[in-house]
């Protein structure tokens, strides 16, 4: 199995479409932000972990699939998860009903900020399932952040990717750091076969 990742979209979708036709991937992890202004529809499997500037209606209409704190399991057993926001320090305290509680609503240039249930929700799943640790992580934000370190630590996955502006590859303990620049760059992709 081949999968295609890449780093930031920024509503690219002619480069996507050019990396799937020459990698003939079997699925997509696109790593964001994707900034979309229309949905888009890809003939193979696809997901995504939203970026800051992403805006949820265009994502909402594609046939891609958030992450969102999930873990899934291809066919072959490889296990992969993704947490789709950034880290802020005054959501990621909050779980989103306690935010709206005691501030009103979500303002728009917070929806894709981390709340305490997002990270709760991938703490319970990975308890609940009886892994060991993941075959990949997703976050579209720095894993030097403490929360991400947490996570990291928890799930010990064998790769982790996240969006950079320069393209990394480093190994720490187990898993390997896949830093990915935006998809336009020769190095904002990264093909992995399972």
């Amino acid at each position: 199995m081949q999968i295609l990742i890449t780093g930031p979209l920024h509503e690219n979708t002619e480069r996507l479409n050019g990396l799937i036709e020459v990698s003939q991937p079997e699925a997509v992890f696109i790593v964001g932000p994707l900034k979309l202004s229309q949905p888009i529809k890809l003939n193979l499997p696809w997901f995504f972990v939203r970026g800051k500037e992403d805006s949820l209606t265009p994502l909402a209409k594609s046939n891609g699939i958030d992450i969102l704190s999930r873990i899934f399991q291809f066919g072959n057993g490889f296990t992969f998860s993704g947490i789709s926001g950034i880290y802020h320090p005054s959501t990621i305290k909050l779980t989103r009903r306690e935010w709206i509680k005691s501030r009103g609503k979500i303002e728009k240039h917070k929806q894709n900020y981390l709340f305490k249930e997002d990270i709760d929700s991938l703490v319970q799943t990975f308890r609940n399932s009886g892994l060991e640790r993941l075959d990949m992580l997703f976050i579209a934000d720095s894993p030097t952040k403490q929360i991400f370190k947490e996570i990291i630590e928890l799930v010990k996955p064998k790769y982790l990717f996240f969006p950079s502006n320069s393209y990394i590859k480093e190994k720490a303990g187990k898993t390997t750091f896949i830093g990915l620049e935006n998809i336009t760059s020769p190095r904002g992709k990264y093909i992995l076969h399972l």
